[in-house]
């Protein structure tokens, strides 16, 4: 009883910690902007963590994973956040960041 409102568990990925990374030292060392990189990463952050409360806070797109899990997409600034969602072991599993201007569908 009361499960039902445990909050889902948020995990990422191996290639979504490199991609945050990435984006972070690109933003941060290229562009020079280390607290736009820092705001940005935190912002990304604060959203995945809602997550943990409303798993399906953001639309699903054309996507499944190995697993027949549906894609969803977060837009944060000029990025997107792709996860999905395991609702049988209540985990929400964050996969991709990628810059929003490119083909994150393939």
């Amino acid at each position: 009883m009361g499960s039902k409102n445990k909050p889902f568990e948020v995990k990422f990925t191996e290639e979504c910690i490199k991609e945050m990374n990435e984006i972070y030292e690109y933003i941060s060392n290229n562009l020079k902007q280390d607290n736009a990189a820092k705001r940005l990463m935190s912002e990304v952050t604060d959203k995945v963590l809602d997550l943990a409360n409303e798993p399906e806070l953001y639309m699903k797109i054309g996507r499944v994973d190995r697993l027949k899990r549906e894609y969803h997409r977060m837009v944060v600034k000029n990025y997107v956040v792709l996860y999905t969602i395991d609702f049988e072991n209540k985990t929400v599993f964050v996969s991709r960041m990628i810059y929003g201007r490119r083909n994150y569908l393939n």
